[in-house]
């Protein structure tokens, strides 16, 4: 039987944290993927950085912390995470803000990474 070829699979991650359940179904969506050995990254972009931030604390609002769940990705093997820079800079987030170490990109370095996958979802 002949071995299928992994998928590389982007998700965007746009929406704030704990709005609503949609970034921790992503999350889950994103741990399934990479389990069953595709090649997953994350593209986090606009209100999709506060999911990144440190010290975040769910359970004031009876949640799972989402900052303390995203760092389960890398342990998937899920270690394409970026970050849009321009999202960055409007939001004047730093790396230092960050629960994960993330790639920034441009607007062009965007494109490119959008261009080379086989499917993209909204996370």
């Amino acid at each position: 039987m002949k071995a299928v070829a992994a998928k590389r699979i982007l998700f965007l991650a746009a929406a704030a944290p704990y709005v609503s359940a949609q970034p921790l179904e992503a999350l889950e969506a994103m741990l399934v993927a990479a389990i069953f050995d595709q090649e997953v990254s994350v593209l986090f972009k606009g209100d999709g950085l506060y999911q990144l931030l440190e010290g975040q604390d769910g359970s004031a609002l009876g949640q799972r912390t989402l900052g303390k769940a995203l760092q389960a990705l890398p342990e998937y093997d899920v270690r394409q995470l970026f970050v849009c820079q321009e999202s960055a800079q409007r939001l004047r987030l730093t790396e230092a803000d960050f629960c994960l170490p993330v790639r920034w990109l441009d607007m062009e370095r965007q494109k490119s990474l959008i261009s080379r996958q086989d499917a993209v979802l909204s996370a």
